[in-house]
């Protein structure tokens, strides 16, 4: 999903050439549920970059779920390289990409130096050669052989280190509407996407960074009568047994994450991964054990070997194996952590997964079961695996050794963090332990996962929230420190998986998630951005105008600061009692299309506030139905006469009671 500004989410876009006469007219009441449909309104072809029903094309705006398309610019969707990162199910907003060309990156050999073992290459994108070719780094590094980087290498081959008549094009994609600006430090109010999105040249690995080499002493010159000794290498850490994931598992049995998903109203499923903290390469062969005891599972657990470069909904490249009871043997066809997931109901006994053979360590550390120093000789013993993991009751990060090593500063602090994060956002949607279910914490995790590819910013889908590999996004994830006091992004795409499509109507996906991220950053004592970016007072602007209309206000920070106002006037506990009322309502009284939500919205929160709110939406520019006066003179509610909408972070002055 896209944060804004710097939190942006690029959509998958596959695009397809169509002609106005073979598009569909748009409907209102159809749902364009795959990225890339064309639709004709009003004489102009429009695609849309993620699911959608009733978002207008003709006022989809800049960063809608519409980009208007012609033949001439439309791409197919079978090029690999104009196909973005995708999206959730419930709508972003984002820009759509414009294919460009620019110069590739041969140059003359007077203009680039030689490559140099001893030389730290630590920005992307810098020139060398070697040996009559030039290359690009995708990423840090030093000391690797440009020759010996291979296809998913950090340096890619761009040309002949020879002079050339012209250079070539590469096709890249840029946002059309959007600057390539890298975040600071504190996030900007103005609604804009993601930085610059370019699809790489060929399958972009995981960086692995060597440690570097202890160095030995030079000799003394000869002249001297003596020479100085030859330092003493250091010897390699002897493997320890603690840091070794266990290879026999008692599989947690949290149940369908389907299921679970729904009866909690939630966008997307939970990861069904269960960390073994082993990897494996192309043509590794596992043999693993199955049994079980008690009754039979209903679903058999099933081997993943996934790569954290996939970006599919489902993911698709993963290699799947249901594992019959016994010995199975898997020859790996792709470079994978190794995970398990089970999907099966809970049974009365357990399910036993050894890995008998195969597979490759890679530093894992779980909170609780680590310390900070232990974490530390993984990383010394196990360096050379392409990932490193962190889990902790409800969070898992997967990231390549790389970021790993530059930017997780204390792994217990970061996953206590982690993990109180998740009890807030499950706090205020009223999801608590030891309630009945579904208002009690779902027992799986969430997975932060790198995104090694994808140079948008940050998204929430299925399975997972992904972040690109660039620093000022992977590190407020992986950094203890960055994440309390600069974590806007981390905590909005969390609170991706925690929004109700129930009341979050037409282009308010990228609204109501800013209820999560305002919560977190006040309870973890951070000063509010609607306050220091400036947003309330475009919000009072907004409500001093003669008219209001909130579907037509474009900055999505003061349509956000409507939501909150709920909270600052009705307590912190408001959005818990607003979550579990919904979860209670039956299947079938729950709104479905944009104005039902809407109107039931209006409904369901007077029920909470214990006042008829139509002063507050008529106020914001949101019509009250004759029908749900109706429904609100016949629940007895309290008259609201404070003026609630004057609440802002840093001066609540009225809060009914």
């Amino acid at each position: 999903m896209q944060l804004l500004p710097q939190y942006g989410l690029i959509a998958a876009i596959a695009l397809h050439v169509v002609t106005a006469s073979a598009a569909s007219e748009w409907n209102s009441s159809t749902t364009y549920a795959e990225a890339g449909q064309v639709v004709s309104y009003q004489g102009q072809l429009y695609t849309n970059g993620w699911w959608t029903k009733g978002d207008n094309p003709a006022t989809s705006g800049a960063w809608g779920v519409w980009r208007k398309v012609n033949a001439a610019t439309v791409t197919p969707a079978s090029t690999p390289s104009s196909t973005l990162p995708p999206v959730a199910t419930t709508a972003p907003n984002t820009a759509q990409p414009s294919v460009t060309a620019a110069p590739s990156a041969t140059a003359a050999p007077s203009t680039v130096k030689a490559w140099d073992a001893n030389t730290t290459y630590a920005n992307k994108g810098q020139l060398v050669s070697y040996q009559g070719q030039v290359y690009r780094n995708e990423w840090w590094t030093k000391g690797d052989n440009p020759a010996q980087a291979g296809a998913y290498g950090v340096w890619r081959l761009v040309g002949s280190a020879q002079p050339t008549n012209a250079p070539s094009s590469t096709p890249f994609i840029t946002p059309s509407a959007t600057p390539t600006v890298k975040p600071s430090a504190t996030p900007t109010a103005t609604p804009t996407v993601a930085p610059t999105v370019k699809p790489t040249l060929a399958p972009t690995a995981t960086p692995t960074v060597k440690p570097s080499a202890t160095p030995t002493a030079s000799p003394a010159p000869t002249a001297t009568p003596t020479t100085a000794p030859t330092a003493t290498p250091k010897p390699s850490p002897t493997p320890v047994s603690g840091l070794i994931p266990a290879r026999s598992l008692t599989l947690e049995q949290p149940g369908d994450v389907g299921s679970l998903r729904a009866a909690q109203l939630r966008s997307f499923n939970h990861t069904p991964f269960q960390s073994t903290g082993y990897w494996v390469q192309p043509g590794d062969v596992l043999v693993v054990n199955y049994v079980y005891s008690g009754s039979a599972p209903n679903k058999q657990p099933e081997i993943w070997l996934h790569n954290i470069d996939d970006d599919t909904w489902n993911y698709d490249t993963a290699q799947k194996i249901k594992l019959n009871v016994g010995s199975n043997t898997i020859v790996s066809k792709v470079k994978a952590a190794v995970y398990v997931a089970a999907f099966n109901t809970p049974t009365n006994g357990e399910l036993k997964v050894e890995l008998l053979s195969g597979g490759r360590v890679m530093p894992r550390f779980v909170l609780g079961q680590h310390t900070a120093e232990e974490w530390q000789q993984m990383l010394l013993q196990y360096g050379d695996a392409p990932y490193a993991e962190l889990v902790s009751r409800r969070m898992m990060l997967t990231a390549s050794m790389g970021k790993i090593l530059r930017h997780v500063d204390d792994p217990v602090a970061l996953m206590t963090l982690w993990d109180e994060i998740v009890r807030l956002e499950d706090e205020q949607y009223g999801i608590k332990p030891g309630q009945a279910w579904p208002h009690n914490p779902t027992p799986h995790r969430f997975h932060f996962v790198e995104l090694a590819p994808y140079d948008g910013w940050m998204y929430s889908w299925q399975y997972r929230m992904a972040t690109a590999s660039d620093d000022g996004a992977i590190g407020t994830v992986l950094n203890s420190k960055k994440l309390k006091t600069d974590g806007w992004g981390p905590w909005h795409e969390l609170g991706h998986q925690y929004q109700m499509s129930t009341f979050t109507w037409a282009d308010q996906t990228e609204v109501t998630v800013n209820l999560s991220s305002a919560y977190v950053q006040r309870a973890l004592g951070q000063p509010s951005r609607y306050e220091t970016q400036g947003t309330w007072t475009k919000t009072f602007a907004y409500l001093n105008q003669a008219t209001r209309d909130f579907a037509t206000q474009s900055d999505l920070f003061v349509r956000a600061t409507m939501f909150w106002q709920l909270d600052l006037a009705f307590g912190r506990d408001f959005y818990a009692k607003l979550g579990t009322n919904y979860r209670n309502m039956p299947a079938a009284q729950r709104p479905s299309g944009d104005e039902a939500e809407k109107q039931t919205f209006i409904i369901e929160t007077s029920r909470v506030a214990g006042y008829d709110l139509t002063p507050f939406f008529t106020q914001w520019g949101i019509a009250v139905s004759g029908d749900t006066q109706t429904k609100l003179r016949g629940m007895a509610l309290k008259t609201l006469t404070d003026p609630i909408w004057l609440n802002r972070d840093s001066k609540v002055l009225y809060q009914p009671r």
